[in-house]
Order: structure tokens, then C-alpha cells, then sequence
């Protein structure tokens, strides 16, 4: 028996949740779809940069796109806080089924970034 809301298992014998107070599903949870670490997982580096709005930007394409991503390095922002002339690069990892997509993303970005702001040809 377990609680299809919260997960938690219980000995035969109970019928409902003591957390969430819903009726218990026979048998064990589902497992989880994804974990935070899979060993099988074929990575590849998209970006490596040392520019923290572009990272931003290119965390929240990805996260907009449902493409899973690991960023390393992410403890450098601690030692930017600590010295702001060290500008550690951060590497963001992409499974290597969805690096087409991710590198497309990418590119309208630096697209983005290259177009001037009016729109129009420059004066």
C-alpha cells in the first residue's frame, strides 16, 4: 500500500494517508522519470562562459524548452563574490540527444544579442 500523493508506503492493514488524509493504492510508488544523476547519460558542453547573464539567459531557454541541463562551476559565482576580478568560466552540459536543439537556442540568443535595439539600420 502506498499514498499516491506523497509516496509513502504502508503496511497492509491501512487505508488512508496520516499526511495527506487520501485513500492508499495497492501495491509500491512508480518510479521516479528522472533522476538528478544518471551515469548513463551522454553529456556534452553547449556553452562555457564566464558571463552570468548569458548563463542566465541560456538556463531559462533551456528550462522554458524542458531540456535537462547540468552547469559546472556554479561555485564560481561564491568566488566572485568573495573577489570580483576572478571570472570563472561555467560549462553547461546538455544530454547529447537534445545538444542540436540547445545549440539552436543558443544561436537565436546570440542573435538576439547582436541585433540593434530599434530594430532599424544604424543611423
Amino acid at each position: 500500500m502506498y499514498c499516491p500523493e506523497c509516496g509513502v508506503e504502508y503496511r497492509d492493514g491501512f487505508a488512508e494517508c496520516s499526511y495527506c488524509h487520501v485513500a492508499l493504492l495497492a501495491g509500491t510508488p512508480a518510479p521516479e522519470p528522472f533522476s538528478a544523476f544518471d551515469p548513463d547519460i551522454d553529456l556534452v558542453v553547449v556553452l562555457d562562459t564566464n558571463d552570468g547573464i548569458l548563463l542566465a539567459l541560456a538556463k531559462g531557454l533551456f528550462e522554458e524548452a524542458g531540456i535537462p541541463f547540468f552547469a559546472l562551476g556554479q561555485i564560481a559565482t561564491l568566488i566572485q563574490d568573495v573577489d570580483p576580478f576572478l571570472h570563472k568560466r561555467v560549462r553547461v552540459q546538455v544530454p547529447r540527444d537534445r545538444e542540436r536543439e540547445a545549440r539552436e537556442l543558443l544561436e537565436l540568443l546570440q542573435e538576439a544579442k547582436t541585433m540593434p535595439l530599434d530594430g532599424g539600420e544604424d543611423a
